[in-house]
């Protein structure tokens, strides 16, 4: 069951896909970086707006194998099979039946969202696994490899994680041309310890502004791209 609804996850994500490619289109950015890669749904369409190059992480090892030989004719991909947060630390990842949802927060079984997906899987448990992994921030990871004068997106789809992966990346975001940041915003409580709003005040405090919204067609959640304020 999970597989079928996997495969119609999927297609509604394609539709999604198209549409943050055609926004990004004609954006002039250099360099993608990927912050939870899963099987490179986003990267397939990102990479036709032709960067120099594409930095993906995705630290599940089963869908990191996936991942590589999807992209492995393209040269200009360079990929990580790491998990990005706010320390460089060992933390417990949660392996989720629909693998797109694994995190390294648990789930809030008492969300909509979260009651809903037990019925479609047909499952009492949306945690198939517990693994402990390591967690690295991207400043120590990308910092010292990013150019000074490149035109940056970054994309940051970690299942309630995204705020420790911006406290992660705060010398990048400082220091660098991160022109676009584009975070996805769970509309229904899914995850535990984890309020969006503080998403939001992070990137306007930091000298970002929303400017764009594109809802996933089942409604469970946005992927939000913010400006540079200087843009």
């Amino acid at each position: 069951m999970s597989k079928l609804i996997e495969i119609i996850i999927n297609i509604l994500d394609k539709y999604h896909q198209k549409k943050l490619q055609v926004f990004y289109k004609k954006k002039n950015i250099n360099i993608v970086i990927d912050v939870g890669a899963h099987k490179g749904e986003f990267i397939s369409y990102i990479e036709h707006i032709n960067p120099k190059i594409i930095y993906a992480f995705e630290p599940q090892k089963e869908i990191f194998k996936s991942l590589s030989k999807r992209v492995s004719k393209n040269k200009k991909i360079k990929l990580f099979n790491k998990a990005l947060s706010n320390k460089n630390e060992n933390k417990n990842f949660y392996i989720n039946s629909l693998s797109s949802t694994s995190s390294l927060l648990k789930p809030n079984e008492k969300s909509y969202w979260m009651r809903f997906k037990k019925i479609i899987l047909n499952s009492s448990h949306l945690i198939t696994k517990k693994i402990s992994l390591k967690t690295y921030t991207l400043d120590s990871i990308l910092l010292n490899k990013l150019s000074d004068n490149e035109n940056i997106l970054l994309k940051i789809d970690v299942e309630g994680n995204e705020l420790n992966v911006l406290k992660g990346a705060l010398k990048i975001i400082k220091t660098k041309k991160i022109i676009y940041i584009q975070v996805e915003h769970a509309r229904n409580n899914i995850y535990k310890s984890n309020n969006q709003e503080t998403v939001h005040e992070f990137l306007i405090h930091h000298g970002y502004k929303k400017i764009k919204s594109f809802l996933f067609p089942t409604l469970s959640f946005s992927d939000d791209i913010y400006l540079k304020n200087c843009h």
